[in-house]
């Protein structure tokens, strides 16, 4: 397979990673608003997960793809030199983790007419800690 294909494959995951993405974050959006009653809360949550999704699809389509060559996208030079499959799925995971935590805690107007932030910083805790630790796993887990 030449070069060029595969950069055309990569190019074209690239635009419906987009897509995808942004239909993932209205979904993600409207769940994490409806369990949660907050707006600002469930944009963060939806947009790392988009996040997730959009570096996701490309190390996918490049590694499992029929027009990619079983070569992960973080080999090619103008990509980050980071594990793109871990990083992204850690993303998803990290947010929809974030989103049990706020709903397992105090109710968010409880939050905020109190002021107290410890639930919004334990759904952070909690996120990074999901996130790091499934990264590191799946980063020798899959394909690089």
């Amino acid at each position: 397979m030449s070069n060029q294909q595969v950069e055309d494959a990569l190019l074209k995951a690239d635009r419906w990673s987009k897509v995808i993405a942004l239909f993932f974050a209205m979904g993600m959006f409207g769940l994490a608003t409806l369990l949660t009653e907050s707006f600002q809360l469930s944009a963060v949550v939806a947009a790392f997960g988009a996040i997730g999704v959009r570096i996701y699809v490309p190390y996918h389509v490049s590694v499992w793809g029929e027009d990619s060559g079983g070569i992960a996208s973080q080999s090619y030079e103008l990509t980050g030199n980071y594990h793109h499959g871990a990083a992204g799925i850690a993303l998803v995971v990290a947010s929809f983790a974030a989103l049990a935590a706020l709903v397992a805690g105090p109710s968010v107007h409880e939050i905020f007419a109190t002021g107290t932030t410890s639930a919004v910083y334990g759904a952070l805790g909690v996120a990074l800690a999901v996130g790091a630790a499934l990264f590191v796993l799946l980063r020798t887990a899959l394909p690089s």
